[in-house]
């Protein structure tokens, strides 16, 4: 947490703009084209629809998400994606930053799977600090699939967040943050099969949890704090490929700082090593799930974080973002916030943050709100051409 010698130069958030498509294709119909039980994208993954970038471009949305903050004081852009299809040209902020917003600033777009937003968000703080000046960072991605499971997970969507000293809306101890990295293969999009990732499914899940894990713990360590921390926290925040992954990872967190249990570290790295072992450790965290004081602890302090993620779909590394939007429209001044984000390959961060009081309220409800729904044929139409101009360079 933020200590009394941070505030002489606190850094954070003063301002977000967020920005999804309008148009999106619904879990039932997602089910129903991939067959799939529509219990298991509900109820098992927590999804309800799928933002798709239909007849629009990241450019636009960033363009969009960017114009409703204060930016016209800004030379620092820091951009956090994955969608670009450029090897070398840092186009997708190049084209919103230039021929968008009119401007001449040299962007700069950093690359680590969804992990990159926190990273730029730890690299403008410190802009911030050292050049005493502010900072946007725009963290913009949309996702697509080939396989089923993966595919019904899709989203877009682009959140851009004024970084600067003296925050109107959120602290950050960018300083004592917890990190953990560990070389796993759990997604990649190599030249062969882009723009679709490939993706280890059984992986993916022990991949997640163990670098959010480990990070928590470096982070605990870094701050001396042995004891549980989680009860102290109002708000955490995670990055969200679907909510049931932080359902999970939550259930993890809580459960060791409860019982400290070896076997549970015995299963977790069994289930990296062999991944189809995964059931056997998720057989702990189901029954702490079912646990009424771990219930009521999720329902607090992570559930109001997930209230719009089921609408928009996995946004890579927007999803943390749009969950800290919705704490930032419910939270209270000198309210504290866990923010961990992950980042396939694998990585985690994991850092502190306080409220410093300003009400904040989006669009993004409302945005929701005013979205139209996409036919299987249309969706299989913006599919298939953004494929064809990935591959031929836009």
């Amino acid at each position: 947490m933020l200590n009394s010698s941070q505030k002489e130069d606190s850094v954070g958030i003063s301002d977000v703009g967020v920005s999804i498509p309008q148009f999106f294709i619904g879990a039932e119909k997602m089910a129903e084209k991939s067959q799939l039980p529509l219990e298991y994208v509900n109820g098992g993954l927590g999804l309800v629809q799928a933002r798709i970038p239909y007849k629009v471009s990241l450019q636009d949305l960033i363009i969009e998400a960017v114009q409703k903050i204060d930016y016209k004081d800004v030379e620092r852009f820091i951009i956090a994606t994955e969608s670009d299809y450029d090897f070398s040209k840092a186009t997708i902020a190049i084209k919103a930053i230039n021929k968008g917003l009119k401007l001449t600033f040299v962007p700069f777009q950093l690359k680590f799977a969804c992990l990159a937003g926190i990273q730029a968000i730890l690299l403008a703080a410190e802009y911030a600090i050292a050049q005493q000046k502010p900072a946007v960072v725009i963290v913009v991605d949309r996702s697509i699939y080939k396989d089923k499971k993966a595919e019904v997970t899709q989203g877009s969507g682009v959140v851009a967040l004024r970084i600067e000293r003296n925050p109107k809306l959120l602290a950050l101890d960018f300083r004592n943050y917890g990190q953990y990295l560990e070389d796993i293969d759990d997604f990649k999009v190599p030249l062969n099969s882009a723009p679709f990732p490939k993706v280890d499914g059984p992986l993916t899940k022990p991949s997640y949890i163990k670098c959010v894990f480990n990070s928590f713990e470096d982070y605990k360590k870094k701050n001396h704090q042995s004891g549980p921390v989680l009860e102290k926290v109002n708000y955490i925040v995670m990055h969200t490929p679907f909510p049931k992954m932080v359902v999970w990872a939550s259930a993890v967190l809580w459960r060791y700082e409860k019982y400290k249990e070896k076997e549970f570290k015995n299963l977790l790295e069994k289930s990296i090593e062999h991944p189809n072992s995964f059931s056997e450790f998720k057989k702990l965290f189901d029954e702490t799930r079912a646990s009424p004081d771990f219930q009521r602890f999720f329902q607090q302090k992570v559930e109001p974080g997930l209230r719009y993620n089921s609408y928009i779909g996995n946004c890579y590394n927007a999803s943390i973002f749009i969950s800290l939007l919705s704490i930032l429209e419910q939270i209270k001044k000198d309210q504290n916030i866990f923010l961990i984000g992950y980042g396939s390959g694998a990585g985690a961060l994991t850092l502190s943050a306080k409220a410093v009081g300003q009400h904040f309220q989006s669009d993004l409800s409302q945005q929701i709100k005013n979205g139209k729904e996409l036919t299987v044929d249309q969706y299989r139409d913006w599919k298939s051409h953004l494929v064809t101009k990935l591959r031929n360079g836009y």
